[in-house]
């Protein structure tokens, strides 16, 4: 629930199709903020521990919205009250998403609308693949980062890094440091 303290409410989105790392990542990023090491990361409910030793409420999807919940529960807020009745009072969620435009737009209106500032985050195999990315990054996010997740000899632990990076820039964001 709501921090006893100033907060930046955030809603962080890593945007890529399939195949880009994001489960990877999002699961490193859980086992980083949760301080423990969990065997199987799913969605649901965390307490976070930032580095610098504050709580953080977290709501965390590990698959894309579409992969998951847009079949099973409909539009943003249904699929993200189905889940959990009270994800409007939660300090963070992450809520991964494929490149959809309407998605985006949705996301941000339901997000703003609870008072959360929302950080989209493309995860980029290569640089070229941007231009994939230009229809949902045009929107209005409150911040736009980028992940550069290249091929590399020894890949898992590259995304196993990023997601230790990302839990990094997201607890930043939310001590506003």
């Amino acid at each position: 629930m709501l921090s006893m303290s100033i907060t930046r409410r955030l809603i962080v989105v890593p945007l890529a199709n399939n195949n880009h790392g994001k489960t990877t990542m999002l699961s490193e990023l859980v086992r980083q903020a949760a301080r423990r090491d969990l065997k199987k990361v799913q969605r649901g409910l965390y307490t976070f521990t930032s580095p610098w030793g504050r709580k953080v409420e977290a709501l965390v999807f590990i698959r894309s919205y579409q992969e998951t919940l847009q079949g099973e529960h409909g539009p943003v807020e249904s699929a993200l009250s189905a889940i959990d009745k009270s994800w409007f009072q939660r300090d963070l969620i992450i809520f991964p998403s494929h490149i959809d435009e309407e998605h985006c737009k949705e996301i941000i209106s339901v997000g703003k609308a609870a008072g959360f500032d929302l950080i989209v985050v493309p995860v980029v195999m290569k640089s070229s693949e941007l231009g994939k990315y230009a229809g949902c990054l045009k929107l209005a996010w409150d911040m736009r980062w980028t992940i550069s997740n290249d091929a590399t000899d020894d890949h898992n632990a590259q995304v196993e890094a990023l997601g230790h990076d990302l839990w990094t820039w997201i607890a930043s964001a939310i001590e506003n440091r």
